[in-house]
């Protein structure tokens, strides 16, 4: 049962900043009994329902369930849109304004996690300490990638900034929203400001992860925050972080798999490689036909059934996309076993195409499917790029090869490698065939400063998009900058 703790009637709330029309959903989480704000947050129960209701904010059509994946695959060049449904087309010609959306679910995650760590301390009841760890974990680690998400999305990425369009970075608020009488209009901080917090609470969580004796992959845990770390480390151009703390995500519990198994871990009902998977898992939280992930991928209902349709198949992989993904072979096909999660779809929506297949109702009900957010692969391929950044090339080849052999291929050599960035290129690609479809492409392209080149298939023109466009960054919303007049709408909009 879900029920609405009403408390704002009006006015912006800060860091959301979000207008009254929305702000009664600030707090609607799911909580196990009614209640109002203040005993729920005074009691164990209501701080574990108040951060679960976060996880259900990333459910969210907005955040990981569908638009971090599947707009970001439209933006970028791993996909093309079919428009059997209409659906992703102008994202995937990168027209003005037909990106992310994801500011206010974002910002209400945020201030949730925020009134959990600020009343945390204050629980009397709260006295299991292993258990109060896992909570402050798992708020510090839920804002630190909200926070990174709305970065990325909607300011330049370190070291890749243009001048004369960068607007800074996104507002910065630390403490809940609990009634009018907090609510402030925060202007953007600076782009090195907001990555600095991001750090701060990645260190802040493992802090309290490694004082906790559970894991569990559904939920914030010590390798997720530290997988994290990594990532945002990577994006910070900060090479030596990103090495350190892919270093102790490998360490943790969660392993790679081999050749042999990775088709099949697509196929499980949780994915073995996945250090922090969001979990759909009764039929209330079926995004449906229209929005989910598997939709947007695919018209099949079942792998290798072409008889029945389900989906859309709005978005799929562009021809060049998959001819090289395949294009190294052995006498029984293609050798990279990636390439078995792309199959015909049905011709049920009319012309069938090549298909995605990663996210196929794993669960047994169609278009309700857990959502990897952060698989282990992501540690060596941050690795690799960071050692290879930092001159450390034997190290980068070492953990491009176990990413090459863990996926049907042959390991190469440093002599394969001569000309200049060539082992970098072919770390980017493998990071570009691990990660297709998760919504990882369009983000790494942006960190690098790379412009998008693809062709639309339905034309022959390139659609190219250079990295000093505009609509490299996401619009912030219109009522957002109208009401809020200390912040700046981003440049070209």
């Amino acid at each position: 049962m879900r029920i609405s703790l009403k408390m704002l009637t009006g006015g912006l709330l800060a860091g959301g900043l979000f207008l009254a029309s929305c702000s009664k959903e600030l707090l609607d989480v799911a909580p196990r009994s009614n209640g109002d704000l203040a005993t729920s947050l005074n009691t164990v129960e209501g701080l574990d329902a108040t951060l679960n209701g976060i996880y259900d904010r990333l459910q969210s059509t907005n955040l990981y369930g569908r638009d971090l994946l599947a707009v970001s695959e439209a933006l970028a060049d791993n996909a093309w849109a079919t428009n059997k449904s209409g659906r992703l087309n102008a994202e995937n010609r990168n027209v003005a304004q037909n990106t992310f959306v994801s500011w206010a679910t974002a910002y209400f995650g945020i201030n949730q996690v925020n009134l959990v760590l600020d009343a945390t301390p204050k629980v009397a009841a709260l006295t299991d300490t292993n258990r109060r760890n896992s909570i402050i974990g798992q708020g510090y680690f839920l804002r630190a990638l909200l926070y990174h998400d709305l970065v990325r999305v909607y300011a330049y990425d370190p070291g890749v900034e243009i001048a004369a369009q960068n607007r800074d970075g996104i507002p910065l608020v630390l403490t809940g929203v609990a009634d009018q009488t907090q609510l402030a209009f925060p202007a953007r901080a600076p782009i090195a400001d907001v990555y600095k917090q991001i750090y701060s609470d990645l260190q802040a969580a493992i802090t309290a992860f490694s004082r906790t004796s559970t894991s569990n992959v559904a939920y914030g845990n010590l390798q997720a925050a530290r997988l994290l770390f990594s990532r945002v480390a990577l994006y910070n151009k900060d090479y030596a972080n990103a090495v350190k703390y892919a270093t102790d995500a490998i360490g943790g519990s969660v392993k790679l798999t081999n050749a042999t198994a990775y088709v099949a871990g697509w196929r499980a009902p949780r994915h073995p490689e996945s250090v922090f998977e969001l979990q759909f898992a009764v039929v209330s939280e079926n995004i449906g036909v229209n929005t989910s992930l598997q939709t947007s991928y695919t018209t099949l209902v079942r792998v290798g059934d072409r008889t029945a349709t389900g989906g859309f198949g709005d978005l799929v992989p562009t021809t060049p996309f998959l001819t090289d993904l395949r294009s190294e072979t052995t006498t029984a096909g293609p050798a990279d076993v990636r390439s078995a999660l792309y199959e015909l779809g049905t011709a049920g929506r009319g012309t069938a195409y090549q298909e995605c297949t990663k996210f196929l109702g794993k669960n047994g009900t169609i278009n309700l499917d857990n959502v990897p957010i952060m698989r282990i692969p992501e540690a060596y391929l941050n690795r690799a790029e960071a050692n290879f950044m930092l001159g450390n090339t034997a190290d980068a080849l070492a953990d491009l090869n176990t990413m090459r052999t863990n996926r049907g291929l042959v390991a190469r050599t440093a002599a394969d490698f001569t000309a200049t960035g060539s082992m970098l290129n072919e770390i980017l690609r493998q990071r570009r065939f691990e990660y297709a479809f998760e919504g990882h492409r369009w983000f790494d392209l942006k960190r690098r400063g790379q412009d998008v080149i693809k062709t639309i298939p339905l034309t022959t023109t390139p659609n190219n998009l250079p990295y000093n466009d505009f609509r490299i960054l996401a619009n912030l919303p219109v009522n957002e900058v109208s009401t809020n007049k200390n912040i700046k709408q981003n440049f070209g909009y």
